[in-house]
């Protein structure tokens, strides 16, 4: 009985600071799960509080253990050595990627859902984190860049309303430019795009290049309007006799008097553009838009909500009352919204 009392004497510390360190990393984790914030999850957070927590920790439990002091002072010197490695090995790249990811979401240069175009890398974007940015790309898979990436290249993000659609094609001298212009706007028009303009971009040896642009209202058709928009071209310039071939073929034929345009075959260029490919391709992307857009509309109702309580405190009478019913209001707002948002979430992950 007295070694065991002894043996706790020594030891007791020791064990306290291990008990602290449990209960705060429990609390830790309980807090940031019951009180997230919309706009940011606070994942950062508290994974920062839980690491700072361990290593702090670690340093007590040291300094607490019976043992001497040289020896303690060995040990820690080993942990500072290890630790010291372990940042300037990972630092160049965590600490890059932090410092990006930072900057990438305070400029807010763009947000879950957006269409945009990194280099090479067109998508729509379902998820930013710390340390990187996931994509959902054309053919509805993904693709991770870490934010050091992103925030080193120029990053095109594509208007969500009134985005310019466009596309060129070359075609002979021996074509009235008017007529071609004209042509170009129609086949624009017919795919459903806004006010249409050309430009006249390059003037070659043996053609012309010109670029049809348009506006289009809704960009989640984007990919699907610049498919639509190619065929009504090629219908649309056909069927005004306007030939699109090479100019090697164009000038080596040896036929006179003959166009080389396919008979009208029995099609309708004019799709249907509501039933667009996208709902499918961006489904991950679709989803997480959505709920960005929640977030941001619960951001709203807790700041609505917030003037309210501040209102409260000087109203009388039936303002009062008013005031009162509306804070009740939001809070069941709040509620269905925070709910909502987690079990999306919830859902999103699980289907990964």
């Amino acid at each position: 009985m007295e070694n065991l009392n002894v043996i706790f004497d020594k030891i007791w510390e020791s064990a306290l600071v291990l008990i602290v360190v449990l209960v705060i990393l429990v609390l830790n984790s309980w807090l940031f799960n019951r009180y997230k914030t919309a706009k940011w999850s606070g994942n950062v957070a508290k994974r920062s509080i839980a690491f700072a927590t361990v290593l702090i920790g670690a340093l007590v439990f040291i300094l607490s253990l019976p043992i001497e002091k040289s020896l303690k002072g060995n040990i820690l010197s080993f942990l500072g050595i290890v630790i010291s490695a372990g940042i300037a090995l990972s630092s160049t790249n965590i600490l890059g990627n932090l410092i990006a990811g930072f900057m990438n979401n305070s400029m807010n240069r763009f947000k879950n859902g957006d269409l945009i175009r990194i280099g090479e890398i067109q998508g729509r974007v379902t998820h930013r984190s710390a340390f990187h940015t996931e994509i959902q790309l054309e053919d509805s898979n993904f693709v991770t860049l870490p934010n050091l990436y992103v925030a080193s290249n120029p990053v095109k993000l594509t208007r969500k309303t009134n985005t310019v659609i466009s596309t060129s094609v070359s075609l002979g001298y021996d074509v009235s430019r008017a007529d071609i212009e004209e042509a170009l706007k129609e086949a624009a028009t017919k795919t459903g795009l806004n006010d249409p303009y050309v430009y006249i971009t390059e003037l070659g040896d043996f053609s012309v290049t010109y670029k049809i642009h348009g506006f289009l209202d809704d960009s989640s058709k984007f990919f699907s309007t610049n498919s639509l928009l190619n065929a009504c071209v090629i219908d649309v310039l056909h069927n005004k006799k306007i030939e699109i071939v090479s100019p090697a073929f164009m000038n080596q034929r040896r036929v006179d008097e003959v166009k080389f345009i396919p008979e009208k075959a029995n099609i309708q260029s004019e799709e249907n553009i509501e039933k667009s490919p996208e709902n499918l391709v961006f489904d991950e992307a679709t989803k997480s838009g959505a709920i960005e857009k929640k977030k941001e509309h619960l951001e709203q109702i807790i700041e609505s909500k917030q003037k309210k309580k501040e209102e409260l405190k000087d109203a009388e009478g039936k303002k009062a009352e008013e005031l009162k019913k509306s804070i009740e209001k939001a809070d069941g707002l709040i509620e269905k919204l925070e709910k909502n948002i987690a079990e999306s979430e919830e859902k999103n992950k699980e289907k990964k």
